[in-house]
């Protein structure tokens, strides 16, 4: 060991030994490799695994909130359609939500979620985006009852937007018919009925309906006239509640000095 520790006789052989033995040591180590390696990936696949769980999470989360906000612009643009439509309405207008259906065989009525809180009245015209829907027939603290245009039980007056012609529609539990017309009456299919605001319950000039089927018997005094709401009786979940207009004192004033310089 001296003469090889000074020099070095056993260096080659040594080199040659850990030559050989080197494929022996790597053999041994192979299994605790193989066990690392194995642990590592195992982990790597259970982590892959719930990352792509959380993933598919997320996306549904996402999903169900981007669907939300697609019925929020639509509920808005609804909205903003409603309170468009009575722009020339002089009188206070309240936006009510629909909480119930209410449609039997003889009556179709709708629950809101305004009520004599609100200064809901009985008798208050409801209209939506596209024309009138009705009006109000029972109160409480914090709902109300409506009935609709197409109730039996209902009747508006209204006017041919065409030539002014007058007539009373009246519900059938769909849809509207128009009352003792007679035969010569000049109305035609397609023409637009608008309130008339005959009665001061309805404001004048709203969309109540429009004229699907005129037919005309010689044998019968009346037409028979069938007309379609105008309004979405059947799918609104908003409506717009009208109040009657009342001029301030700076009003009248106004419009008396207009009549005194006329």
């Amino acid at each position: 060991m001296v003469l090889d520790y000074r020099y070095g006789y056993l260096t080659s052989a040594r080199k040659a030994s850990a030559t050989f033995l080197s494929p022996l040591y790597y053999l041994a180590n192979l299994p605790n490799e193989i066990a690392a390696w194995a642990d590592n990936n195992i982990i790597s696949r259970n982590d892959l695994i719930d990352q792509n769980r959380q993933l598919k999470d997320e996306v549904l989360i996402l999903k169900a909130q981007n669907q939300r906000l697609i019925g929020l612009e639509s509920e808005n643009a609804r909205l903003r359609s409603l309170l468009g439509s009575s722009r020339s309405f002089r009188g206070k207008r309240l936006i009510a939500e629909v909480l119930n259906i209410d449609s039997q065989r003889f009556s179709n009525e709708l629950l809101l979620n305004k009520g004599s809180t609100n200064e809901v009245f009985v008798g208050q015209p409801v209209v939506d985006s596209e024309g009138v829907m009705g009006q109000i027939v029972e109160v409480s603290l914090t709902t109300s009852r409506m009935i609709l245009l197409n109730d039996q039980k209902h009747a508006i007056p209204i006017r041919n937007d065409r030539n002014g012609v007058r007539a009373i529609a009246q519900g059938d539990g769909q849809l509207l018919f128009l009352r003792h017309l007679p035969n010569t009456t000049d109305i035609r299919e397609g023409d637009l009925l608008l309130s008339s605001g005959l009665g001061e319950k309805f404001p004048d000039g709203y969309p109540v309906a429009k004229v699907i089927s005129v037919t005309k018997q010689s044998s019968q005094p009346y037409a028979q006239i069938i007309a379609e709401p105008t309004a979405n009786i059947n799918t609104a979940n908003h409506v717009l509640l009208l109040w009657p207009y009342m001029p301030s004192i700076d009003d009248l004033d106004e419009n008396q000095i207009e009549s005194s310089e006329k």
